[in-house]
């Protein structure tokens, strides 16, 4: 138990210390300066794509899949960043195919690589896991997906553990991640250049695409939430 929470501390310090660092950063740095030559990028970007498309596809394709299997942070972020960049549905193939590829990566390794390791990690909540994944199988997958307020990378280390089949993985966790891709995308598809944010500030994002766009980012999570629970009410045994 001790050791545990140990790895806990050790957990909320290394998240603690990663956040002090960007603030600094952000102090330290001229904001201004950092923005304008975020909107060069930006820029940089949108043309490079609009000659070489498939190209700026198959790089977008290839750091996505790197960020979601290795799990690092900010994969809705990198979404929306993609669609400033991409036309819609070009970010849509591409972050929906390399969020599961990715995703699928990531279980493979969590099975074959570091099982014991997983396994050691979670502990007596695996159990808690497999209770449920036992009863309601491959749908509590798709559910999970569902819900962005579940963390994505826990889901592929857990889903490593089971024996469920890769293909089964893949189009569940595709299907799953797709309803809040495409919210994200939306989105990042309305969002003005930095160059325009810069020049006209705040007033820029008060469109109604974009306010949409920010409403179903709230409420399309509090709405998957509660389709999740009343089902979970309405199957719950001790309830029949």
């Amino acid at each position: 138990m001790s050791s545990r929470i140990l790895k806990t501390h050790r957990g909320y310090l290394a998240l603690a210390f990663a956040i002090a660092c960007v603030t600094a950063v952000l102090f330290v740095v001229d904001r201004q300066a950092l923005l304008e030559w975020l909107a060069v990028r930006q820029q940089d970007a949108i043309n490079f794509t609009s000659s070489n498309l498939w190209q700026a596809i198959g790089i977008a394709f290839c750091v996505y899949v790197i960020v979601t299997a290795s799990g690092f942070p900010g994969s809705t972020a990198l979404s929306i960043v993609s669609a400033t960049i991409l036309p819609y549905w070009a970010s849509v193939f591409t972050v929906s195919f390399a969020s599961t590829l990715g995703a699928t990566v990531a279980m493979l390794m969590s099975r074959y690589l570091f099982r014991d390791m997983v396994q050691s990690w979670f502990g007596g909540r695996f159990l808690q896991f497999e209770e449920i994944w036992e009863r309601d199988g491959i749908w509590y997958l798709y559910s999970m997906r569902l819900a962005p307020y579940v963390p994505f990378f826990s889901i592929n280390l857990l889903m490593g553990l089971t024996r469920i089949k890769v293909k089964d993985y893949w189009i569940a966790s595709q299907l799953g991640m797709l309803p809040g891709t495409l919210v994200n995308l939306y989105l990042g598809s309305k969002l003005p250049p930095l160059s325009e944010l810069i020049e006209n500030g705040i007033p820029t994002l008060l469109t109604p695409p974009i306010l949409l766009g920010f409403t179903l980012l709230a409420i399309v999570p509090v709405a998957i939430r509660f389709a999740l629970r009343r089902r979970a009410s309405n199957n719950d045994p001790a309830k029949q």
